[in-house]
């Protein structure tokens, strides 16, 4: 079975291409890295102790100028945890901050996010809940769990991720982000 040849006129738009010639077909996000506006951020909790919860804050500040994508949310834990993703969130008292890191080395482009742990937060809106697979004794192999894919969040906006170690011992859990960012102008 062959498909019928038709005529096609050309692209109105310029084609993304390297310098040697090879055209960019891989997704937006591989092209706002390119850009310099591709970010991540990762913090390691160790020594989560049985039902005690450790916080990720994130916020788009007011005024920021850009708009923010996110890709994936990552949570992995040695243990069961329960993960919680709140919007509008009330930060009574701040944390320890965390540097975004842009994704392509060779660009000095900042991100505009402030993102940090360990300060005192009230929970918003509940917008997603979901678990982390655990194990015991044998089977204690741990688990990963993506939540919040393909949010939007505009200047003055904020998302608190909450995971909470349900396991009946303590153990180690870490949690991802990575997005890119628009000028909102």
């Amino acid at each position: 079975m062959g498909f019928a040849h038709t005529s096609r006129k050309p692209l109105n738009r310029p084609i993304l291409q390297f310098l040697d010639g090879t055209a960019i077909v891989n997704p937006r996000f591989f092209y706002k890295i390119f850009e310099g506006y591709g970010f991540g951020v990762s913090r390691r909790f160790e020594g989560v102790g049985s039902d005690a919860h450790v916080d990720l804050y994130f916020e788009n500040p007011p005024g920021s100028g850009r708009e923010v994508f996110i890709i994936i949310i990552e949570v992995v834990s040695f243990a069961q945890a329960y993960v919680d993703i709140y919007r509008g969130n009330t930060r009574s008292a701040a944390g320890t901050p965390l540097t975004p890191v842009n994704l392509n080395f060779g660009k000095d482009v900042s991100s505009v996010v402030s993102v940090e742990y360990g300060g005192s937060y009230t929970p918003g809106s509940l917008v997603s809940n979901t678990v982390c697979p655990g194990g015991s004794r044998i089977r204690a192999t741990g688990g990963a769990t993506e939540v919040g894919e393909c949010m939007i969040i505009p200047p003055g906006f904020n998302f608190l991720v909450r995971v909470t170690n349900k396991s009946a011992s303590s153990t180690d859990l870490s949690v991802r982000i990575i997005w890119w960012e628009e000028p909102t102008s």
